[in-house]
């Protein structure tokens, strides 16, 4: 299985020599999950990246009680608590899985020592995080320029099964509306 998953996300990234995946198999921790599962809790410390195999999974904050959605990761797509993983500071997130899932964990120290080993291993890493960050980048336009009706066909344009996989109030909250409004979208549909 852990060879499936290293082809799939080496097909969605970037080729790596045999040498580099043999090593890096070493270090890879494959989960299988339940939905509700919390990968990473805010205020934790944590140096973890996580690929989703098969599932998925939310990121979001607590804001005076309130559920905050501002990511989702599903099959073969990749999900951390950025302030943590790249800070090394305390989570600003929570991420829970939203389904029963196949995740992969992998360690920043590990990642980091792969990518100064292998220079296959640095590329293949700095194009994960820039697909995150436009992915993230996207948003944020989406949010500032376009209308609610806009916000939830992009999102389901590319996110075709979301509503199977995600709860209605995170999917309102992720596009920045009420679950009213968004029934009201949905009953235009």
């Amino acid at each position: 299985m852990l060879s499936t998953i290293i082809q799939k996300i080496t097909e969605a990234y970037s080729n790596l020599s045999d040498e580099t995946i043999a090593t890096w198999k070493k270090d890879i921790k494959i989960l299988e999950l339940k939905k509700g599962t919390q990968l990473v809790k805010e205020g934790q410390l944590t140096n973890k990246l996580y690929f989703i195999y098969t599932g998925s999974a939310k990121a979001y904050h607590l804001k005076d009680g309130k559920l905050i959605t501002d990511w989702f990761a599903f099959d073969n797509q990749f999900i951390c608590a950025i302030t943590g993983y790249f800070l090394r500071a305390p989570s600003e997130h929570c991420i829970e899985l939203t389904e029963d899932s196949t995740v992969l964990e992998f360690e920043r120290e590990k990642l980091t020592e792969l990518s100064n080993t292998y220079h296959d291993f640095e590329r293949l890493t700095r194009k994960v995080i820039t697909k995150i960050m436009l992915q993230l980048q996207q948003r944020v336009v989406y949010l500032q320029f376009a209308t609610a009706q806009e916000r939830y066909e992009f999102l389901l344009k590319t996110y075709p099964k979301i509503e199977q996989q995600i709860s209605l109030g995170d999917i309102a909250s992720y596009i920045g509306i009420t679950q009213e409004t968004l029934s009201r979208l949905r009953a235009k549909k």
